[in-house]
């Protein structure tokens, strides 16, 4: 029971700087303000007052269709939409005309969550409309609700709202979004080039105060993951990295291939890269199965 309550705390650790600058170590606060990566513009959308304490996941769905042209089983496990609304037993997707493949970009916290994709507005809410969801207005917008689901419907764009949670969580006022955050920035520039990130919810009170786990992919058989974490300091940090160290020692040949380095710039932490192994089937292992990286943080 341990164990699981510690996968969901940390289920997405990390923090990294691009790839190019592992040998040579990296500062927390590269890639500036200039340019919104796809991560953040897509974390843009969830609240940083509703992320408090829970996980946002993030995926590049239509990049993954791409890399799914190599390999089409690969990504079967971290390449899908996350929602609950796609998930889930209690709504049919389908029954609307909303289906996966339509999906480009997928940003969700908990019950709530975007999608930014090839949507056909007007056929989805005739859907929702027939389906029995009643219209009504939220905060000046109109929005379709039914047995706890709310959805407002945009050209080429929806927000929803699952479980009784309304839009609140997916529609942040403005210099109010994660993106907007300094500590999600820094794992943004961490992370890098992901086509999946999946951040653990904040507390400012741990050594590990903000940590998120990443997906990257040269190609579709050339695969990693990234873990960033951002500590409540240097000492912290530096032993942050002397554990993840050990960690690969023990499990050897388990993680070959990582390499750990130290943030450092305004917020201190420790990234691991951990290449895919030779032969898998699947891609996301740090995700899915070899935790022992996110746990040996976890017990700082």
């Amino acid at each position: 029971m341990r164990r699981a309550r510690e996968r969901f705390r940390i289920g997405g650790i990390a923090l990294a700087c691009l790839l190019p600058a592992l040998t040579t170590g990296c500062s927390s606060g590269s890639g500036g303000d200039d340019s919104l990566s796809a991560l953040m513009d897509a974390v843009g959308h969830i609240s940083a007052k509703g992320a408090t304490g829970t996980q946002v996941s993030y995926l590049d769905a239509a990049r993954v269709r791409s890399l799914e042209k190599g390999d089409s089983q690969r990504f079967r496990a971290v390449g899908r939409a996350g929602s609950p609304l796609m998930t889930g037993y209690r709504f049919n997707a389908h029954a609307y005309d909303l289906d996966p493949a339509m999906i480009d970009t997928d940003v969700t916290n908990g019950y709530a969550g975007h999608w930014q994709g090839s949507f056909d507005a007007d056929r989805v809410t005739a859907k929702l409309k027939a389906g029995g969801f009643a219209r009504r207005t939220w905060h000046g917008e109109t929005v379709w609700a039914k047995d706890g689901i709310t959805f407002q419907v945009a050209k080429g764009e929806i927000s929803f709202g699952y479980a009784g949670k309304d839009l609140s969580a997916v529609r942040p006022a403005k210099g109010k979004s994660v993106a907007d955050d300094p500590d999600y920035r820094a794992l943004g520039d961490c992370l890098g080039d992901v086509y999946r990130a999946d951040f653990g919810g904040k507390n400012p009170e741990e050594p590990v105060r903000l940590s998120a786990t990443g997906q990257l992919a040269k190609s579709a058989k050339q695969t990693s993951g990234v873990i960033c974490a951002l500590t409540d300091g240097k000492r912290t940090a530096e032993r942050a990295a002397d554990r993840l160290k050990s960690v690969i020692r023990r499990r050897a040949p388990r993680f070959d291939g990582a390499k750990v380095t130290v943030l450092t710039g305004d917020s201190p932490g420790v990234k691991v890269t951990v290449p895919d192994r030779p032969g898998d089937k699947r891609a996301g292992r740090l995700l899915i199965s070899d935790i022992d990286l996110q746990l040996a943080l976890s017990r700082l």
